[in-house]
């Protein structure tokens, strides 16, 4: 019975939700877009230190050109594209966030990838 009414409360929840005005719509959106974009990285041949990232998606919206990256090591930048490079100056594992924009800022989220440099 519990089981029952949390699928009526749920189903109700999405009907409300179906009904809303387009900010609560476009908050659902940009959680589902979230779902579709990564980072990923690969450490350069000539330098161990090096790390090169690239923000990958499966959706159909525009990723904005502009993204702003903090490397975990008090380092922040803006790149333009989809791609960056980092150089460490120290061992360590880092937790490097980008800040990834969707259709001119509609849509905003972070995504973090673990760097562990040797």
């Amino acid at each position: 019975m519990k089981v029952i009414k949390k699928m009526v409360l749920f189903s109700g929840f999405i009907a409300v939700s179906a009904c809303s005005d387009k900010v609560e719509d476009s908050v659902v959106d940009c959680f589902g877009q979230s779902i579709l974009v990564d980072v990923v990285h690969k450490t350069s041949e000539s330098n161990a230190s090096k790390i090169d990232f690239n923000i990958t998606y499966a959706g159909k919206q525009t990723i904005d050109n502009a993204v702003r990256w903090d490397f975990g090591d008090g380092t922040v930048q803006d790149f333009t594209g989809r791609d960056a490079s980092h150089t460490y100056t120290k061992a360590g594992t880092y937790t490097a966030i980008a800040k990834v924009r969707l259709n001119n800022g509609h849509c905003s989220f972070d995504i973090k990838e673990t760097v562990t440099i040797k």
